[in-house]
């Protein structure tokens, strides 16, 4: 019954993928699906690639070992939703339409007037999709691993072939109505294993009450002893809160909503979804119980957490369902990396930085999309075929790369008419290479931070940005000068001073 489920699910989304593959036309359609889609399309594409496999397998992973302090990162990043729709959603799709940017690195090279930034916010972007879909691919290949009985490889190499075939052709349209499609189903699945895990638990109280008995801090926002403690709860609000911004995969989507007074109702039913989504975590603390009871095997790795749960305490039916919405969880977000990653390659490393710009055929613009999508896929394989870390670490180490190179630049830069080219440079350079530098030193125990390193990056990239603005020329932006609208934004948005930002 599993199987089958399983079967049917992954039919459905290749479906889609051969539907959307006909309207694929240029690189505009491949990478933001012509900018048509209405709000809930929209909303339920941002909720999706939020989650991730990250928020499906990795954080319930987490909340085992660690308890309430892992369902913070799902508060903050529903938190996070919001602030991001009310600081970036009109403004980046006024001014994309205005410019006819097709991803972030675009928008900042108009706000700049700088290959310099845009290169830096590729890599950046680059680097992260990098990270972040090796712990989808892991995701993927555990979860496969349970519902079709295979060995990981074999199961990752299944799940890689599925997502080739609708991502490659199906761009942005296919993502965006298989991420509608997924994000139904996860919502289904998470109210089911939520209301059944507490049933089998015996309630909120019982399951306080067990998790305190195990290590009180599991109840609490963060832990007295240990790295799950205060510095990490201010760390996660800064990623999570703040660095939701910074997110290219979920971000990006503001692009592609067809009227900007459709954005307020897209910024409700997003955040409401994925707050409901997020549910699952639950299944991390109803486990660590059950095993503590002696009516589940502790898990071998927290990452096989979920899958344990759902096969040993669901229906053959119910199970199918839940599997089926923690796939689409790894999907949904695999498919916006890979279009993010690809974009980072193809439209502002190469055509708009090797190419100066030069405009290529429409056929060619999206064959070449193609190609290096695939070729995205392919390394991102061979890399999580042994993955170095656990899906929740793997995820929250790109979430602060993401945060710290590209937060300061993006909305501090569009609302903030001083920003300077000098200091986006800057900024952007320091966020990527301490956010990547102190997690390599982390991991090696070399130098282990009381806060976050992707937290330590981000405030390090935000002050330097605004002091070297600050001291340096202040320079004509093409955004602000030729675009009304975006004046009207700048001038609403006086109060944001310098004192303010810093």
């Amino acid at each position: 019954m599993i199987l089958t489920i399983g079967i049917i699910y992954l039919l459905v989304i290749l479906v889609i993928g051969f539907v959307s593959m006909k309207k694929q036309k240029d690189m505009d359609t491949f990478y933001t699906g012509g900018r048509s889609f209405g709000p809930w399309m929209v909303a339920l594409a941002i909720s999706s690639t939020t989650m991730s496999g990250f928020g499906f397998i990795g954080l319930p992973g987490l909340a085992y070992q660690n308890g309430y302090p892992m369902l913070m990162i799902s508060i903050f990043a529903t938190a996070g939703i919001f602030v991001s729709f009310f600081i970036l959603a009109k403004p980046m799709r006024r001014i994309t339409q205005k410019f006819g940017a097709l991803t972030i690195p675009d928008l900042l090279e108009v706000r700049y007037n700088s290959k310099a930034v845009r290169g830096i916010a590729a890599l950046a972007i680059l680097g992260g999709a990098i990270g972040y879909q090796m712990a989808q691919y892991k995701a993927l290949g555990n979860m496969l691993q349970t519902v079709l009985g295979v060995d990981y490889k074999l199961a990752l190499f299944i799940g890689v072939v599925i997502l080739t075939f609708y991502v490659v052709g199906g761009g942005m349209i296919s993502a965006v109505w298989t991420d509608f499609v997924q994000m139904l189903v996860m919502i289904v699945g998470s109210l089911i294993v939520f209301i059944g895990g507490m049933k089998m638990v015996g309630g909120m109280t019982q399951l306080n009450t067990e998790l305190s008995a195990i290590n009180p801090d599991m109840v609490q926002a963060y832990h007295t002893v240990g790295p799950i403690g205060v510095f990490a709860f201010i760390s996660y609000f800064f990623i999570y809160v703040i660095g939701h911004q910074g997110q290219p995969h979920v971000v990006s989507k503001f692009y592609m909503i067809r009227k900007l007074s459709m954005l307020k109702w897209a910024c409700i039913i997003s955040a409401a979804t994925y707050a409901i989504s997020s549910l699952l975590i639950f299944s991390g603390m109803y486990s660590r119980v059950m095993v503590e009871r002696g009516e589940m095997p502790a898990p071998a790795s927290p990452d096989m957490v979920a899958p344990m749960f759902i096969e040993n305490f669901f229906s053959p039916l119910v199970a199918g369902i839940i599997f089926a919405a923690v796939m689409a969880a790894i999907m949904s977000t695999s498919e916006a990396f890979l279009l993010i990653a690809s974009s980072s390659i193809v439209r502002d490393i190469y055509q708009q930085i090797i190419k100066k710009g030069e405009a290529l055929p429409p056929r060619k613009e999206l064959a070449l999309s193609r190609m290096v999508t695939i070729v995205v896929i392919l390394l991102t394989f061979v890399l999580s075929i042994n993955p170095p870390d656990l899906v929740g670490w793997l995820g929250n180490a790109s979430w602060g790369i993401f945060s710290a190179s590209l937060v300061p630049v993006l909305s501090i830069g569009i609302l903030w008419k001083r920003a300077t080219r000098i200091g986006a440079i800057w900024s952007a350079s320091l966020g990527l290479t301490l956010s990547v530098g102190l997690y390599i030193l982390k991991i090696k125990e070399i130098y282990v931070p009381a806060l976050d390193t992707g937290a330590i990056a981000f405030i390090i990239s935000a002050v330097s940005f605004v002091i070297i603005s600050l001291l340096t020329k202040q320079e004509s932006s093409a955004m602000f000068e030729n675009d009304e609208e975006v004046k009207e934004i700048s001038t609403n948005n006086e109060a944001l001073s310098a004192d303010n930002i810093s």
